[in-house]
């Protein structure tokens, strides 16, 4: 069935890497510091700083269940808050990525497409040639290899005139064994290191790296606070995938670029311990039986003209439309609405996954139900 979020080579329709959801706006060094909440009174600033939400609007939270989140000022902070598990961040080359094919009637084509592709990404925005996606290997500081750690970083290529060019640079960093999870996100001003070859848009550049802490902090931001939570669209998993994503593979390949996970997947986020990891869990729900999925991130896409049982199951598209209703219902009713359904966390750092009930402490608006009257995605 359609699970956002996905864990088997599932088609989706969604496109990858931090806070997807909103498009960021362009930022300065001032402002990498200065946009992502206050920081708590008396908290140390450096990797251990604590960034607190402005608002209950701003973090996703009723105001009575506010909690800070864990996130430092800056990128590099950021990127020595994450290294002990996830090593350090890629150099990010775009020339050395993959190039996202967008396809019509299978054959590729270039140019902003909106809706009108094979494979368009359903995310609100229009889907536009020229974004790559990279997988890079998980090392140290000093190059040792962390064969547990997979980084994946995207470009995404939003331009509808190429002589403005609007975009974004992101990236993932995953281990398979504990669940770390850490999200890094650039603004959308990245001309002064990404262009686009001339009429297919493919992004090429390199972006600043830890060598460069003030370049870095200038190009890429960690999660904010006044921003959704990442995992409000990153639900199931670290990583989204659909036709879009998954139309780009590794060289010489048939495996597409960006992991596929599975519902036992272990999943955590460095630095957003209180943020809300749950996923509902319904008994012999087949929609569940090889990935968990997001109701948030599935509500998403459905609100952009996604239709689950027109892509799920892949190889029988609507034979699940029984279980798909209920994840609905759970979705628009709440939990307490389908016999068996309740709320889990992910496993991580060794533990298995875990039901949880009504005093979970880090609840969040994106997991709450909507009335019928305030729905979109009927």
């Amino acid at each position: 069935m359609p699970a956002l979020q996905l864990s088997a080579p599932l088609v989706l329709p969604t496109v990858l890497l931090a806070c997807v959801m909103v498009t960021q706006t362009a930022c300065t060094p001032e402002q990498a510091t200065t946009n992502r909440g206050e920081v708590t009174e008396g908290a140390v600033k450096g990797p251990e700083a604590v960034v607190a939400p402005r608002s209950a609007r701003a973090s996703d939270k009723p105001a009575d269940v506010q909690r800070a989140w864990y996130f430092p000022a800056t990128a590099s902070e950021y990127a020595k808050m994450v290294e002990p598990e996830l090593g350090v961040p890629p150099r990010i080359d775009l020339s050395e990525a993959v190039e996202i094919p967008v396809y019509l009637d299978g054959v590729q084509v270039y140019g902003n497409r909106r809706r009108a592709c094979d494979n368009p990404s359903f995310l609100g925005k229009d889907t536009v040639s020229g974004s790559t996606l990279q997988r890079h290997e998980g090392r140290t500081a000093d190059g040792t290899q962390l064969p547990d750690v997979v980084w994946v970083s995207f470009a995404r290529n939003s331009t509808r005139d190429p002589a403005n060019l609007i975009g974004s640079v992101q990236m993932i960093g995953y281990h398979r064994k504990t669940g770390a999870t850490a999200f890094f996100e650039s603004c959308d001003q990245i001309k002064p290191w990404v262009t686009l070859d001339e009429g297919t848009l493919r992004m090429r550049g390199v972006m600043p790296w830890i060598d460069d802490p003030a370049g870095f902090d200038r190009a890429f931001v960690p999660p904010q606070a006044s921003r959704p939570q990442c995992v409000q669209c990153h639900q199931a998993d670290p990583f989204i995938t659909n036709d879009f994503i998954n139309a780009a593979k590794m060289p010489g390949t048939n495996e597409n670029v960006v992991p596929i996970l599975d519902e036992g997947s272990p999943f955590y986020v460095i630095g957003g311990e209180n943020w809300d990891m749950r996923t509902v869990h319904i008994p012999d729900n087949r929609c569940l039986e090889c990935h968990r999925v997001g109701l948030s991130t599935m509500s998403m896409f459905m609100e952009n003209g996604w239709d689950p049982n027109a892509h799920m199951p892949p190889k029988d598209p609507g034979s699940l439309a029984a279980d798909a209703a209920q994840l609905l219902k759970v979705l628009r009713d709440g939990p307490a609405s389908v016999e068996g359904a309740h709320w889990v966390v992910p496993p991580a750092k060794g533990r298995p996954a875990e039901s949880v009930g009504d005093d979970y402490p880090h609840k969040a608006r994106f997991n709450s139900p909507k009335p019928a009257s305030k729905r979109k995605d009927k």
